[in-house]
This record gives C-alpha cells, structure tokens and sequence, in this order.
C-alpha cells in the first residue's frame, strides 16, 4: 500500500493582496502545486507557495484522500 501524502499550499495574489490555503494530495510538493494550477476558485493571477508537508495525523483530521483539494483558509 503506498503511503497518502498531503501539502499545504499558499496561494498569493499581488492584485489585492488576498491569499488562501490549500491542503493538496500528491506524491510531492511540486505535483500538489500542479494540481492546484486547475483548481477552480483561485485567486485571480495566483501564486504559489509550497509551506510543508502535512503529518499523518492531519490527513484524518482534514480526511484527506487520494486527489483531494481542500481548502483551508
């Protein structure tokens, strides 16, 4: 069985300064922003920021599963 791996990605936007917080699971950090780029919802002009991996523990607390997007803030 491979093992869930969720991130938490800041998403920024330089128009008006606003930001939310995704909790994405993926393989790496990378592959969280990429599936994140196609997320309906985002601030206009979004960047993104990669701030950590999640523990095992906050993937049940969130229920994170595999390909979910969830936001956080």
């Amino acid at each position: 069985m491979t093992e869930l791996k969720a991130f938490q990605v800041e998403v920024t936007s330089p128009s008006d300064g606003a930001r939310q917080i995704f909790h994405v699971a993926a393989d790496t950090g990378e592959a969280a922003i990429e599936a994140l780029r196609g997320y309906a919802g985002l601030l206009p002009q979004p960047s993104f920021k990669l701030q950590r991996r999640l523990s095992d523990s906050e993937l049940d607390l969130y229920q994170i599963g595999p390909d979910t997007i969830v936001r956080y803030m």
